[in-house]
């Protein structure tokens, strides 16, 4: 679940070779952004000067994944500078200091001291593998007939594996992301089918329609298209391949994908997975996800008690109507759910958020805040292990734990300290802490799941 349904102030700067000028501050520099005690950002201001003359600015956020925002430079000499990026209503005013920028950085009511060094960031990644591997790598394509899609995936192979070795169709969370289910500089998928094929355990993994090397339209996909692409995964690693034990591997959406399939009991030998890794499942309704995760990231904020209630309650009735019109519903509707609202500045922003969604006509979202996926675990028979995160703000446990015990009482389910959406040992769960991290994922998560593969009933 990597779709935030929520418009949230985010800061972002950029990363490039450090090329200091005597003229001006041309060039890279890097420092970090103390947003709370708790939030900290690595932020980098690339300063150029065009061969017109005329000086530019780009910001990037390493641990965001955010890149490449246009800023305007108001002014700059050899000692100062000052820079707005209105994209995200960022403002920047420093002065060079014993070889340091030292100034103030502004964003909305924010404002905070900031002191930038010369040079790139580099994000440290200490989990992501590197060659030489002890297993075997294919790059290949399958094909989606009934949807005409052709996915490009990397299937890693134990050595010595034969037809009778675990084989994993690993599935995506929200938002199209390429095979690796790359992140913040993360790349979790990769980081699992290393460790697995460490373990005996084959994987396959593949970018999402329209994303990466895959083709189709990713964008107005919904949760049921995706769940078609995983079966045909599974398809080809059973028809092509001639494996005997396929299983499936979901994070967030796709752990939904992965029961959609393991509910499939009269869709053939060849569809239906001998187990299921669902980590980080919802249980209960798509709507019901979203509108926890907003009311969990504004009280994060220190929202006062009474803008949460407001907002949340609005969310609510907005996304009941959406599932009732459909494309049918009107913006309009929004000013009578809010007609009793404050008219103060929080209110004005969240009210022009909630407009914002209302007028989002995507397949995707409109399909998903009402769909659940609890029929589907329900009539799922194979093996499960479900895995949750304590500090998980975008699929709680506390909502969806206990559904998942309920509806699947045969299922190994696992709640795991400190650990937030993408299953790293966090301080708050909050999403901008995520690339903040150097762990990719918690060790402890990647035995568990080899110990899962290795006792499972076959």
């Amino acid at each position: 679940m990597n779709r935030i349904i929520f418009v949230a102030f985010i800061v972002a700067c950029c990363m490039v070779n450090a090329m200091v000028h005597d003229k001006n501050i041309s060039g890279v520099w890097h420092g970090t952004l103390k947003i709370t005690p708790q939030v900290k950002f690595k932020i980098v201001f690339n300063f150029k000067t065009g061969e017109d003359g005329n000086p530019s600015v780009t910001l990037d956020s390493p641990d965001q994944g955010a890149y490449g925002i246009a800023g305007e430079v108001n002014f700059i000499s050899a000692d100062s500078v000052n820079v707005t990026v209105r994209r995200i209503g960022l403002t920047f005013a420093g002065r060079k200091q014993d070889g340091k920028l030292i100034g103030k950085c502004t964003q909305g009511a924010m404002s905070t001291d900031l002191e930038l060094f010369p040079g790139i960031v580099e994000l440290k990644r200490p989990q992501t593998p590197k060659p030489p591997y002890p297993y075997t790598i294919k790059e290949l394509h399958f094909n989606n007939l009934s949807d005409s899609v052709t996915l490009a995936g990397t299937l890693t192979l134990p050595e010595g594996f034969n037809e009778t070795t675990p084989v994993i169709v690993m599935i995506t969370g929200s938002g199209l992301q390429n095979r690796d289910e790359e992140i913040y500089g993360h790349k979790p998928f990769a980081v699992i089918a290393d460790y697995l094929a460490r373990n005996g355990v084959a994987t396959l993994r593949y970018d999402d329609r329209g994303y990466g090397e895959s083709t189709g339209d990713g964008k107005n996909a919904t949760t049921e298209d995706f769940a078609r692409d995983a079966k045909t995964a599974m398809e080809y690693l059973r028809k092509e391949m001639k494996f005997k034990n396929v299983g499936i591997l979901g994070h967030s959406e796709g752990a939904a994908v992965a029961f959609i399939l393991g509910a499939e009991n009269n869709s053939g030998l060849f569809s239906n997975p001998n187990f299921i890794i669902a980590i980080g499942a919802q249980t209960v309704r798509g709507d019901s996800v979203l509108i926890d995760q907003s009311a969990t990231m504004l009280k994060q904020g220190n929202m006062p008690a009474d803008i949460v209630s407001d907002y949340v309650e609005a969310l609510r009735k907005m996304y009941e109507l959406k599932i009732r019109e459909g494309n049918n519903m009107t913006v309009d509707s929004i000013e009578a759910i809010c007609a009793n609202w404050k008219n103060t500045p929080v209110h004005t922003s969240l009210k022009a958020n909630l407009k914002k969604i209302a007028a989002d006509n995507n397949p995707w979202l409109n399909f998903y805040i009402g769909f659940s996926p609890a029929e589907s675990i329900a009539d799922t028979d194979c093996p499960v292990f479900a895995l949750y995160g304590e500090k998980d703000i975008q699929v709680r446990p506390e909502l969806n734990m206990p559904q998942m015990q309920r509806l699947a009482p045969k299922a190994t389910v696992k709640l795991y300290p400190g650990l937030n959406h993408l299953f790293q040992h966090a301080q708050t769960g909050a999403v901008q802490e995520y690339g903040t991290i150097e762990e990719t994922i918690s060790p402890e998560v990647l035995q568990n799941i080899v110990d899962f593969i290795s006792f499972k009933p076959h």
